[in-house]
């Protein structure tokens, strides 16, 4: 299941990509996560990883997020794996004037018995989907 979103936000370039592809701020903006941290030190790059809870209906799973394309500035991807899901998110930055569009683009592929139910709960994904990204805006307009 692939969600697509895209956003224009009154901050530099720069800014955003830094706060946006740390995710370890993700639970500050994303509804659908409840906790998030990143795991190791260093600059962040490729290799750079993070723990996140996220929320699954009345519980809460743990994924692992790790950054598998880095681009300062313009292109993050991060692959991320739980039990019952791997995702592929692709954020890219472009700067109009003084703002910056955020495009975003996630594909979800859910596993073992949840991947029966994507037809039923699609409809939520994509709400939780444009959430996620008018809370990314929120933040950074803060």
């Amino acid at each position: 299941m692939r969600l697509h979103e895209q956003r224009q936000v009154d901050r530099p370039q720069k800014e955003v990509f830094d706060y946006t592809a740390d995710f370890s701020n993700i639970a500050d903006w994303d509804p659908g996560v409840a906790a998030s941290r990143r795991l190791g030190t260093g600059p962040l790059g490729v290799g750079t990883r993070f723990e996140l809870e996220v929320e699954f209906g009345p519980s809460t799973i743990p994924m692992v997020y790790e950054i598998t394309a880095f681009e300062p500035h313009q292109r993050v991807v991060l692959t991320g794996r739980g039990k019952t899901l791997e995702a592929v998110d692709e954020i890219t930055f472009r700067a109009v004037g003084e703002d910056t569009i955020i495009d975003y683009t996630a594909d979800l592929r859910f596993l073992n018995w949840v991947r029966f139910a994507i037809p039923f709960v699609s409809p939520l994904l994509r709400r939780v989907g444009e959430r996620a990204v008018d809370g990314l805006v929120s933040a950074l307009s803060r």
